[in-house]
């Protein structure tokens, strides 16, 4: 080998450290890793194959956990100074995190973008604080509604529910020793479904749910005829709602759905894709808004989402919010939604033809659903101990531990105990 030949290779293998030096490195905290496996993660893969080929001296690495543990030990780790670049955080748990001042505004970054770009997004309340400063930029939307076995209805001869009299009914009717009428789960460590549905048939019955200075308002007729009504489809081993599977949280239920052993399912609209494949069901698998009391009047379209946010104290928060805008932008937001079957966070991402496609079906059904009636609620700045202690509730009132009557006082008292907003 040459002397020159030496001196090339060296120098190489000095850039080559060097940029290595350089090259900056951004950790993500998900529930969701890249991969292969499913819908989600292959919407993942893309995200950040993308992204790197777009910025290739940054690199990504993930941390994956359990979605229910993101919010909690993105807070130990603000104590501790030792966050990532970019988390999610799911909707109803971002008020605590501004509250307690763990998320950096997004203002300085969100002011480089046009006009147009800023419109173009849709994000929710609980993203912001008081004054109007955002700390959180939602990837996707999700609608909850109630999935259920079309063929298992079809076969019974029935419809989907109009009301949730009818629901009670149908469920009953389908349910078999081996299928569950419906698979809904309120254990307290994985309630945000079931909680979901129960915070938006209040709303929708009228129920105000919490004071304007958040004290617990939802102890109320309507709210113990609803929590009777799941009580009277579970009480003495009934199946439309199995007791052993009230008392599990909702990835349980997801499963035994998935398992096809259950033909209804309250869910959140991002799941179905995935629900879908996973089941080997398809098409059977439908959606519908949740039933109201009043025959033909929904309950109001639960809006919620996963939004990125950047830590203070993260140590490549430029890089973050490339990636950030990135996972954001009309063009990714709407491979994720061909792959994922995710709702897009753009508007404009919706005149992309492919949404007319019957594969768009569950999204346009959300798009829908959320727009013509929305939930209207001011999430409290600790709705996890709402949706903790509703479910605590229903384990009480389901187990034989207290009536109804009795499980709605105390629920009151106990979240107010909690600290109320």
């Amino acid at each position: 080998m040459s002397f020159r030949t030496i001196q090339a290779l060296l120098a190489t293998a000095a850039l080559a450290v060097a940029a290595t030096a350089h090259a900056q490195k951004i950790e993500l905290w998900t529930f969701v890793g890249p991969g292969e496996a499913n819908v989600r993660e292959r919407a993942m893969d893309q995200v950040i194959k993308t992204f790197k080929a777009k910025n290739p001296g940054v690199e990504v690495n993930v941390t994956v956990m359990p979605w229910q543990q993101l919010a909690p030990t993105l807070l130990r780790a603000s104590k501790a100074g030792q966050v990532p670049d970019v988390a999610m955080l799911y909707s109803p748990s971002m008020p605590a995190h501004i509250a307690a001042g763990t998320l950096s505004p997004l203002k300085t970054y969100m002011d480089a973008w046009t006009p147009a770009q800023k419109s173009d997004l849709v994000t929710l309340p609980e993203t912001r604080d008081r004054a109007g400063n955002v700390f959180g930029i939602p990837w996707e939307m999700r609608v909850s509604g109630l999935g259920y076995r079309d063929d298992l209805l079809k076969a019974a001869g029935k419809r989907p529910p109009q009301s949730i009299k009818e629901w009670g009914e149908v469920a009953s009717a389908v349910a078999t020793p081996d299928i569950a009428g419906i698979a809904i789960g309120f254990s307290p460590e994985a309630p945000s479904v079931a909680a979901g549905w129960f915070l938006t048939t209040l709303v929708g019955s009228g129920v105000k749910v919490l004071t304007d200075d958040g004290k617990a308002a939802f102890n109320t007729p309507q709210a113990e005829k609803l929590v009777q009504w799941v009580l009277d489809l579970s009480a003495n081993g009934k199946q439309a709602i199995p007791q052993n599977v009230a008392l599990q949280g909702l990835e349980q239920a997801q499963t035994l759905f998935i398992a096809q052993k259950a033909a209804f399912l309250p869910q959140s609209s991002q799941r179905f894709e995935f629900i879908r494949e996973r089941s080997k069901l398809g098409d059977k698998v439908k959606l519908a808004p949740y039933p109201g009391w009043e025959e033909g009047k929904p309950s109001p379209a639960l809006v919620q989402s996963w939004s990125l946010v950047i830590p203070k104290g993260a140590k490549n928060p430029a890089a973050a919010w490339k990636f950030i805008d990135h996972w954001t932008s009309t063009a990714v937001q709407v491979e994720s939604a061909k792959t994922a079957g995710y709702v897009p966070v753009r508007t404009s991402s919706l005149s992309d033809p492919w949404f007319n496609d019957p594969k768009a079906d569950v999204i346009r059904w959300a798009v829908d659903y959320a727009g013509k009636n929305p939930l209207k609620f001011n999430f409290p700045d600790n709705t996890d101990a709402l949706y903790d202690t509703w479910a605590k509730m229903f384990g009480q009132v389901l187990t034989g531990k207290m009536t109804p009557k009795e499980a709605l006082a105390w629920a009151e008292t106990e979240y107010n105990r909690r600290g109320g907003r």
